[in-house]
């Protein structure tokens, strides 16, 4: 499996990863939308102790919350690198024989066997 699989597969990873981020994050913020477009004052009043606590209920500490933090960083990035690095095989395997060139390329002119 070559450098250039690798760059490709995580290539197109990183941006299917993006597109899936980038529709989650859109749907979420029209989903929010069209709950404050039917959200009355009367009804954000009369339910405003149920938002209060939900607001006050999230406090975690720092510590936790840092680890917390790194654990799912190091797990992104764990599942980028493995998609990444299935994606490469895969491509390595489907242009495996597309070429009759020897891995890496024809040889330098300096090299004896160079006819």
């Amino acid at each position: 499996m070559g450098r250039e699989h690798i760059f490709v597969a995580k290539t197109v990873i990183a941006i299917v990863l993006g597109v899936l981020l980038g529709y989650g994050m859109a749907s979420s913020m029209k989903a929010d939308a069209h709950r404050a477009k039917e959200l009355t004052m009367e009804q954000y009043v009369a339910d405003f102790d149920s938002y209060k606590a939900k607001l006050g209920g999230g406090q975690l500490a720092m510590a936790p919350a840092v680890v917390v933090g790194v654990l799912m960083v190091v797990a992104l990035f764990a599942v980028y690198e493995a998609l990444a690095f299935g994606l490469g095989k895969l491509l390595a395997r489907i242009t495996r024989g597309s070429t009759d060139q020897p891995v890496g390329g024809p040889p330098p002119p300096w090299v004896a066997d160079r006819q």
